[in-house]
């Protein structure tokens, strides 16, 4: 890989983070999940090599204080929703000299070091768009571009196949990448029952084996989450 590389990672105030789980788990056991999953990613990005940085891009000051304790670069939140912040950051990046950049969320626990060097090694040359789509809903758990910001971030349901259009009428075939532990993010109970048939995550999977978070779940839940792994 060549190029100034740098990963950016959005996380949402720790108040407002999980509300789907709420029937699972309690406000404080969803902030500690979010800190858990978030150190299963960092864990997993701050090992891929060649990159130039990792930086956080959030609002809530105790993500960001664990974000400066590992000596990540933390960008401030100047309005709130995902996409202006990370339209920001991007800005931001793009000043200071970056080529590419690859947007990942920080809730995607199962993420390793060979996925992530796996998606960046990939991409041929700029302009360039590779995307790996979230298994639930069509979201987007992974856009790298070259240069940043030759899409405007627009996350959300739906947004992979919108970010595909968008690139093809700018000229560019995105890739389209099929990465189990970066496809995985979790919003719903059926989402931490897929999470536990798999290995990795492990201090996600530490945390919810201690507060029982498993047992948390119905069965309904289960089942579903075993078609989707069987589709």
């Amino acid at each position: 890989m060549s190029g100034s590389t740098w990963i950016l990672i959005p996380v949402k105030p720790l108040a407002e983070a999980k509300t789907r789980l709420a029937r699972l788990l309690g406000a404080g056991e969803r902030r500690v999940l979010v800190q858990r999953m978030l150190d299963d990613v960092l864990a997993a990005v701050t090992e891929v090599a060649g990159i130039t940085g990792v930086a956080l891009v959030t609002a809530d000051p105790e993500v960001a204080g664990r974000g400066r304790a590992r000596a990540l670069r933390v960008l401030p939140e100047p309005q709130p929703g995902l996409n202006m912040a990370l339209r920001h950051a991007t800005e931001t990046l793009v000043r200071e000299g970056a080529e590419r950049l690859l947007i990942l969320p920080a809730d995607i626990p199962l993420v390793n070091a060979r996925a992530v060097q796996c998606l960046l090694t990939v991409e041929g040359a700029a302009p360039a768009v590779t995307l790996v789509a979230a298994s639930a809903d069509g979201g987007t758990n992974a856009l790298l571009m070259a240069p940043p910001g030759f899409l405007n971030p627009a996350f959300g349901a739906g947004s992979c196949a919108r970010y595909v259009q968008v690139a093809r009428e700018k000229g560019v075939e995105p890739r389209l990448l099929d990465i189990p532990e970066i496809a995985l993010d979790i919003d719903r109970p059926e989402d931490l029952q897929a999470l536990r048939s798999r290995p990795g995550a492990e201090r996600t999977r530490e945390y919810l084996d201690r507060i029982q978070g498993w047992a948390r779940l119905r069965p309904a839940e289960q089942g579903t989450a075993m078609a989707r792994q069987a589709s």
